[in-house]
């Protein structure tokens, strides 16, 4: 009896089928973690569209975060040591800042003594850009070679009066919305330096 159970087993000493009697229960801790995972997933899902539709605010700013610290991240990767790039549009009001387009709109309602120039985007068409920069933050204007730096910044309710912004220094100003928030960024820029002298 002895001689047949060893001639059962293999060249490491294992029976073939040793093992195969838990197989089919790998197989179901298997199915009960895909199982698992899919019940999680699921209730993420359903958590999201209640959030969504109970306070969409929150899942905007929360999403909107998320979104611009990802871009952020993404271009010190794709890009390192390059500074981003901005692109300033036709001047006009809410009709060319809805066409999102890409460009900071200049908005001739803001044309007012003692406020610069002010060039706006909706955060969902670009102007998020600007949600990821600091005070100090250096920059160029596409078609320009001058560097502007980010020199001064203000928050005010969406629709505030224009003269919320009078007295911020620098050449002109970018302005987006928060994400998620009844409040707006603006960014004052001075220009540094050309970047053939920049060293």
């Amino acid at each position: 009896m002895t001689a047949g159970i060893e001639d059962l087993r293999t060249d490491d000493g294992i029976r073939p089928d040793a093992g195969s009697e838990q197989h089919p229960v790998t197989r179901r801790r298997h199915r009960v973690g895909l199982l698992g995972c899919s019940i999680v997933l699921v209730g993420l899902g359903v958590a999201f569209l209640a959030a969504s539709t109970f306070a969409p605010e929150m899942v905007d700013k929360v999403t909107g975060d998320v979104k611009v610290a990802v871009q952020r991240q993404l271009h010190q990767i794709v890009a390192p040591g390059e500074l981003p790039v901005i692109r300033l549009g036709a001047e006009g009001g809410m009709v060319e800042l809805d066409h999102c387009d890409g460009t900071f709109t200049e908005m001739v309602s803001y044309r007012v003594d003692a406020v610069l120039p002010l060039f706006a985007a909706h955060n969902n068409c670009g102007g998020d850009v600007i949600l990821g920069w600091d005070i100090g933050q250096r920059v160029t204007v596409a078609g320009s070679d001058v560097v502007y730096e980010v020199v001064e910044e203000r928050h005010t309710p969406k629709w505030s009066n224009v003269e919320e912004l009078v007295g911020m220094s620098g050449e002109f100003m970018v302005q987006t919305c928060f994400y998620g928030e009844n409040k707006m960024r603006f960014l004052a820029l001075a220009p540094v330096e050309s970047p053939q002298n920049a060293g």
